[in-house]
């Protein structure tokens, strides 16, 4: 059998700690017996807590006032407060009925400590209502909005009122699309430029493979008949001549030299 706790865990004192502050602690009893209690603190001269003790009807809850004394000056905002409370809890049966109230915790716990509940709350100091409310704002200026919170957040405001303009993220998001689409176009009509290229210079390239045969053909033909041309005309009558020159007794360079020595004579003396 154990009572209930509220709050379940934690007692809460907000700023400023100068002065003396009061909460609330419920004791519930969910059982079919009445129920005895007592709270203990780690910090017995800094927190009065009444009623420290007493008893609570089945089905019925009682409330505790716990008051912390006035601080000197208020501890660092990020101080961690480790004072805590300990509830107690034991089932009054029909025999511990006949026991006076004084009596009852030192017989319990010299005879049936195994019976007795026990139930741990921590304290903390909560920083004053306008500072809180101040760090949650600079806490969300700070922090980066995820995607899926900024999308939910504009389908919140389009359906409360559709004359909201779009957010800048979503303008953002749109000019993209039209320069992909321009792109897309430009794109479209230079593959069309580069094919009609593309076939002219294969016509072209035909053209200059067809001149190209012809002037080989050419070629060859001309180099069949050259050999023939050659074989006729200078060589033999070179040969002949020289070779009738030689059979006379002059030789070629007398009869060259005696030609210019009469024609040196003529222009001169006549």
């Amino acid at each position: 059998m154990s009572i209930e706790l509220e709050p379940s865990s934690q007692l809460a004192f907000r700023r400023p700690l100068t002065d003396a502050i009061k909460e609330s602690l419920i004791i519930r009893n969910p059982t079919q017996l009445p129920i005895a209690f007592k709270v203990k603190t780690t910090a017995p001269k800094q927190y009065c807590v009444r009623p420290n003790s007493g008893r609570v009807e089945p089905g019925q809850e009682l409330e505790v006032q716990v008051q912390m004394q006035a601080m000197k000056e208020d501890p660092p905002i990020d101080f961690k407060c480790k004072d805590k409370f300990l509830v107690q809890s034991v089932a009054i049966t029909a025999e511990r009925e006949l026991l006076a109230p004084q009596d009852l915790w030192p017989t319990i716990e010299r005879d049936a400590k195994d019976q007795i509940r026990e139930k741990k709350i921590r304290c903390a100091f909560l920083p004053p209502l306008g500072h809180e409310i101040t760090q949650i704002k600079e806490e969300e200026l700070e922090a980066t909005p995820s995607p899926s919170s900024h999308i939910t957040f504009s389908d919140s405001v389009n359906n409360n009122n559709n004359t909201v303009p779009a957010s800048p993220v979503r303008q953002t998001a749109q000019q993209p699309l039209s320069v992909h689409t321009t792109t897309t176009t430009s794109s479209s009509a230079d593959v069309g430029t580069l094919k009609r290229e593309l076939e002219n210079a294969q016509e072209t390239i035909h053209n200059l493979q067809s001149s190209v045969e012809r002037l080989q053909r050419e070629a060859t033909s001309l180099r069949q008949r050259k050999p023939e041309t050659g074989t006729s005309s200078a060589p033999t009558m070179t040969a002949v001549h020289l070779k009738n020159n030689q059979q006379e007794g002059y030789p070629v360079t007398y009869v060259a030299g005696a030609a210019v020595i009469a024609f040196l004579f003529a222009y001169l003396f006549i």
